[in-house]
């Protein structure tokens, strides 16, 4: 090739050359090829990132759903329903939004942090849109577990179960800081204060009905002034069992029960039992007279009436050696009398130990009617009675304190209770009066 030729063609690559460089180093349009190559897996990305977020939202949902249930059924537990934690478990964590596998519950429960408690677990089945290329399904596992714990234990349970269960009569204060009340009512009404005069001081207040003022529910969340808790109160609540419905039976209270009726040394008026452990086929104090019993034991089986200004008294018992008297109104044949102290003097405290440790006064629950169904313990100024007054079918009327030497235990077990004035009440001293049997308010708790 000569010259010519040669020259040409390095003019003609060249020239190519010239019009190619333009284009190597044109970066417009760059963007949208690499926008274009990453977009599929931008989106893949952000769809696996909604999916998992779904799925987390899911168990989120869930737990509170296994929180429902497992407290649902430690309720049931507390209500003694065991046998139908498996129907209402399930059912509340419906309520809550799971629509998953049959929940697995637990019960009793037991492992490093939580003793006799009851579990739920939950499982439900996510399948999987863009996570289908790695994996065949997720399954979402949630699980609470739910204790029973003590939450106080009470200086007056009313047993009843309908009608007001507590009443505070008006310009009544109720002060006892150190326990609580119960009321196993189901009325709208079953702790009530008659006028807005009245207050309650109290550790809480629990009810399986509803609390009141004039008639008027509150909203335990925000309590009106007259009530002073340590802990919100309970309505609603399960009903609190009689801790001495197996104890202090019809067989137990009158095994031992003399056929000699006490004997009395009277001076003017002032009548002493030098000697317990007897039987009253009625005891009335007049007005203006004294009985001084002996300490120990006393059946009862007509009525128990001090009249006004009447004194009923265990002048050589002692509160802080635990020497008193139990005062026990019963019947074989019959009817079951009544007490009524009305503005009285008494000053009565129980023993502190024998067979009937810590109780001062109690009713025999047998069966048998009663000469009437209330009874009324109102005390004049400085009376006291110390220990467990027990009277579980009948309602009473009641003002009064603990003993002020020795251990401070009052507590009230009635079928209904109405405060008609100021009164003092305190268990943190029953142990030490020997009335170590009380009853027990229980709430439930998440554990994990």
């Amino acid at each position: 090739m000569g010259p010519g030729p040669l020259k040409t063609l390095v003019s003609l690559v060249q020239s190519l050359l010239g019009a190619i460089a333009p284009i190597l180093h044109d970066d417009r349009g760059v963007s949208a090829a690499i926008v274009a190559i990453a977009l599929p897996s931008l989106i893949g990305l952000g769809a696996l990132g909604v999916e998992t977020g779904a799925w987390f939202t899911t168990k989120l949902r869930n737990q509170s759903a296994a929180d429902a249930a497992a407290i649902s059924a430690a309720y049931e537990v507390l209500a003694g329903k065991a046998n139908v934690i498996n129907d209402l478990a399930p059912a509340a964590a419906a309520r809550n939004g799971y629509s998953g596998s049959i929940p697995v519950i637990e019960f009793p429960y037991s492992d490093a942090i939580v003793v006799n408690g009851v579990a739920v677990t939950l499982q439900q089945t996510q399948e999987p849109m863009l996570a289908a290329m790695f994996l065949s399904g997720v399954t979402v596992a949630n699980k609470a577990v739910a204790v029973i714990e003590v939450l106080d234990n009470p200086c007056i349970l009313a047993l009843g179960t309908a009608n007001t269960g507590v009443e505070l009569a008006a310009s009544t204060s109720l002060f006892m800081p150190n326990c609580s009340i119960v009321a196993n009512s189901v009325s709208g009404t079953a702790i009530e204060l008659l006028s807005s005069s009245s207050s309650i001081t109290a550790a809480t207040l629990v009810t399986a009905g509803e609390i009141a003022v004039q008639g008027n529910p509150i909203d335990p969340a925000a309590p009106p002034p007259e009530f002073s808790l340590g802990s919100l109160a309970e309505i609603g609540a399960p009903t609190v069992a009689d801790p001495y419905a197996g104890t202090l039976s019809h067989s137990y209270i009158t095994a031992g029960m003399p056929t000699s009726l006490c004997k009395p040394t009277t001076s003017g008026s002032v009548t002493v039992y030098k000697t317990g452990n007897c039987k009253f086929s009625g005891l009335d104090i007049k007005t203006g007279y004294t009985v001084d019993l002996a300490p120990g034991t006393y059946w009862v089986t007509g009525n128990l009436v001090v009249q006004s200004n009447g004194r009923l008294e265990c002048s050589i018992c002692d509160p802080v050696k635990g020497t008193g008297v139990t005062i026990i109104l019963t019947s074989q044949t019959s009817k079951i009398g009544y007490v009524s102290m009305s503005n009285a003097t008494f000053e009565l405290n129980a023993p502190s130990s024998g067979r009937f440790a810590g109780v001062v006064m109690v009713q025999d629950a047998n069966g048998l009617p009663y000469t009437r169904s209330y009874n009324t313990v109102t005390g004049a100024a400085g009376a006291t009675l110390s220990g467990l007054v027990y009277f579980p079918k009948t309602s009473m009327t009641f003002h009064g304190s603990p003993s002020t030497t020795g251990p401070k235990c009052l507590l009230l077990v009635v079928s209904s209770l109405n405060v008609d004035a100021s009164s003092n009440l305190d268990i943190g001293g029953c142990a030490s009066a020997g009335l170590t049997n009380l009853p027990t308010v229980y709430t439930v708790a998440l554990a994990e």
